[in-house]
């Protein structure tokens, strides 16, 4: 009952909204949950067969398995859900390790192998951190500037023609060809958060703190504005998903998961009354995971 009364409400809030994807269904997933933890979906993965959860301080991974509806345990480790990938093929996850060493923050780069439960260091902590690109069985990582290629299967690339996206102090870098720059295409003094590349690789999707997401070509060019969308991700290379969200300086009222296409069409993916935040897509297998502030998780199919 309660998945029509979704279903119900969604239909009323997307009368004349341009049709982007055809919504099929929004159900809740009944998650095992710590009664004092609340969790969040952090990551789906390309076959959409399983899902990455974290508590909502970032602490741990549990991988959620659709087809069973079960629970297990990635890792315990400290800020992991902070910023999750997940390999082509489903098998490999790389997250970050966050410890503290007089008080200055640390991180380290893991890798963990969910076909055999193997876990390997790929970067050891260190203060600077930028970025972690997965792409065709290899893990790139940038440390200090320096971007290392990490096998994550037998027959991995040595090397890598996709750009790399990295951060540092809320600014953003592009790495191609060896050489990394500052990536500044709403100007060098502005706080760049939310940044991804497109599945083609050409474009990058970012979020300026104040101003709201915008997409640009990978040379900084032919910056497209796509409104304030909140923590925006790729559907597909020609359209993003996001969280439209209000808030009280303190905590967010109201959410609503919203789709965006590069020319401007829009369309709202969840009904008013779910507070529905941080999208996780996963457009191969046509689903879309989100979490409300109090611990809920609901899975999206589309068509």
């Amino acid at each position: 009952m309660k998945q029509i009364m979704i279903a119900l409400s969604l239909a009323t809030a997307m009368a004349g909204q341009a049709q982007i994807m055809n919504v099929t269904s929004i159900e809740p997933l009944n998650v095992n949950q710590d009664n004092d933890k609340v969790l969040q979906a952090v990551a789906i993965s390309p076959q959409g067969d399983y899902l990455l959860l974290s508590t909502d301080t970032k602490q741990g991974l549990l991988k959620w398995d659709f087809a069973t509806s079960t629970m297990t345990k990635v890792t315990d480790d400290e800020g992991a859900g902070s910023d999750v990938s997940i390999s082509n093929d489903g098998r490999q996850i790389v997250y970050g390790e966050v410890t503290y060493k007089d008080k200055r923050r640390h991180e380290a780069i893991k890798a963990a192998d969910l076909s055999t439960g193997k876990k390997q260091t790929l970067a050891k902590a260190a203060r600077n951190q930028q970025g972690i690109m997965v792409d065709d069985g290899a893990a790139a990582t940038i440390t200090d500037g320096k971007v290392k290629l990490h096998a994550l299967k037998k027959g991995a690339p040595q090397t890598t023609e996709r750009p790399i996206l990295s951060r540092h102090h809320l600014k953003l870098y592009i790495t191609q060809g060896g050489e990394t720059r500052m990536l500044a295409p709403n100007g060098a003094d502005e706080r760049y958060i939310w940044a991804s590349l497109s599945p083609n690789g050409t474009r990058v999707l970012y979020y300026v703190s104040d101003y709201g997401t915008f997409v640009c070509d990978t040379d900084g060019s032919n910056v497209i504005a796509m409104g304030d969308l909140t923590a925006p991700k790729w559907w597909d290379d020609n359209t993003i998903v996001g969280m439209d969200e209000t808030d009280n300086e303190y905590v967010v009222t109201s959410s609503s998961i919203v789709a965006r296409t590069l020319d401007g069409q829009e369309q709202t993916l969840t009904p008013s009354d779910v507070i529905a935040t941080y999208p996780q897509p996963s457009s191969q297998s046509g689903k879309i995971a989100f979490s409300t502030p109090d611990g809920k998780i609901y899975l999206i199919t589309v068509e």
